[in-house]
Parts: structure tokens; sequence; C-alpha cells
């Protein structure tokens, strides 16, 4: 156990999500047996965020307010630049930790297992009453024939969900922390495997639990929007860590089936209430699908320069 309270920062990356924001720092402020610093970024939120903010904040949060979206990983990047705490904790806007002695648990798990490099507790969604629990595969990594990057890494998990893990500061840093490139979606299993190749294992702990709302950053934007950043994060997962020629085949396979599936959802159409928000989205998810895979094979297919 750890006898002394340890230095701790809080990162939160909000987006047009202040109200569960503040929700989340209060539950915080109720955590015991560690001494901590919330580091709260605002990704431009064109909501009341901000007004909420100006007289709601605690003492011990840095607040960031960006000119523009980051991004999920660029913001948190931001924030770690400016961290001090030894550990990192990120977590989503809209979560909350009833248990007041969760993060000190947290921590002396990944204290006690010095071969776990990021650890991720139970996370409970209950909009669609689920326990989110590890990933033991890289997604669409089904069926690779040439990828040679996934053999061998240390540990069986292979991602967690990015809304509340934790990680040494040590750690991130030595990984250079998220990969820029990825704007929302993706970048927690990226950065996972970032982490299994510097050569340290992803842990999982499900004596402590958590509450996820899930996507409220996301409850005002279009379903199609959703569904494009959703694959093109995914697809970018795939152009950046699968051998070149299973990327394509996985892709072209993902376009033809999702072009069948489509099709086949158009002609039920015929019979069903088109204006239906579930035909709607299963509709704009196929249709996400195809542009995004469409992208990587244009992508894949063009010329190299040298």
């Amino acid at each position: 156990m750890v006898t002394s309270p340890l230095q701790l920062s809080i990162i939160i990356v909000n987006y047009n999500s202040g109200a569960y924001a503040l929700k989340c720092i209060s539950s915080l402020q109720k955590q015991l047996n560690i001494r901590f610093e919330i580091i709260l970024v605002d990704n431009a939120s064109q909501d009341n965020s901000i007004d909420l903010f100006k007289d709601n904040l605690p003492d011990n949060c840095l607040f960031i307010q960006s000119k523009e979206n980051l991004g999920f990983g660029r913001a948190n990047n931001l924030a770690a630049s400016k961290a001090r705490g030894e550990f990192l904790l990120l977590l989503n806007p809209d979560t909350e930790i009833d248990d007041p002695f969760a993060i000190s648990n947290l921590i002396d798990t990944l204290v006690s297992n010095p071969k776990v490099g990021l650890l991720a507790p139970l996370v409970y969604e209950p909009r669609k009453n689920k326990l989110v629990l590890p990933r033991y595969s890289y997604p669409s990594s089904s069926g690779l024939k040439y990828t040679q990057k996934f053999k061998a890494l240390p540990g069986k998990i292979a991602w967690v969900l990015g809304a509340c893990m934790l990680i040494k500061r040590s750690v991130y840093e030595e990984i250079k922390g998220f990969d820029p490139d990825y704007f929302l979606y993706g970048e927690d299993a990226d950065i996972c495997l970032k982490v299994r190749l510097a050569g340290y294992e992803i842990g999982f702990i499900d004596t402590v639990k958590i509450m996820h709302v899930s996507g409220a950053s996301e409850a005002s934007a279009s379903s199609l929007d959703k569904w494009l950043r959703k694959r093109r994060g995914v697809f970018l997962f795939v152009t950046k860590h699968f051998d070149p020629r299973d990327a394509l085949r996985l892709t072209k396979t993902s376009i033809f089936k999702s072009k069948c599936y489509l099709l086949a959802l158009k002609i039920k159409g015929l019979f069903l209430d088109q204006n239906n928000p579930s035909y709607i989205d299963k509709k704009h998810r196929l249709q996400a699908t195809i542009i995004a895979a469409e992208e990587v094979v244009h992508l894949l297919n063009a010329p190299r320069q040298n």
C-alpha cells in the first residue's frame, strides 16, 4: 500500500460538455489518500462550457482555453506538458468516480505492478447498460497475413477504453504521448500499442469502477459525421500499423461488404419508415465505412514519392 499521498495530474479534455465536466471535477474532489492537480483543456467549445467554468472551477484546477479544437490526443499532450504529477490520469469529462478510494487504488495497483505501463478500471456506461472490458485484439486485426507488429507484445490485453487511463508521466513522455494524427477515436488503441511496443503491459482492474456517460461531446453531432470520425480513426490505425497488403485487402473487403449491406438496407427501407433514427444511423454507419475505406484505398494506391 502507498503510505503517503502521491502527486497526480488529472487531465480532462472538454468539448461542449461543460456541465458533465463540472460533475466529474466535483466527484474528483471527494477522492481520498491522494494529492492531485486537475488540468482542464477546453477544445474551443461552442456551447456554454466557458461560462460554466469561469466561476465554478476549484483552486487545484489549471484551466487551458484553446482557441482551436485540437482533438483529443493533441489536447492531452498539451495538458501533459504542463503536468507536475508523477502519474497522469487521462479522464473523459463525462465520467464520475463515486468511490473515494478509486484513484488511490489505481495508483497502488500500478505501483505494485512494474511491468504495467498503463492501467484502466472497469467502466460502466449507463446509457447502454453495459460494462466496458479490455480488448484482447486490435481493431480489424483478425485474419492478418503479413503484419508482424502485433506478435510477441508484452501482456495479453491489447487496449482499453480511453475514458479513464492511468499512466506514469515518465512512460507518457517516453512514448511521446498520443499520436497527433488522430483527432477523435482510434487514439486509445494506438497509445496502448505504443505502450506495449515500449515493453510494458496494459493493465486492468475490475475492483475499481467508474461511470461513463459516453458520447456527451458528440450529442449534437450528425450521425454521419460521428460515424465518419469513428471509421476514419479505425482506418488510420490500420494504415499506420498494418502491412500495406493487409490494409488494402481489409479496406476493399470492408467496401464490398458495406455496399452489400447498404443495398439490403435500402431494400428493407422500401417497407420501413426511412425517417426512423435507427434506420438513419445504420445507413450512415455503412456510408461512413465506405467513404473512410475508399480514402484508404486511394492513399495506398497513390504513387509513392521518392
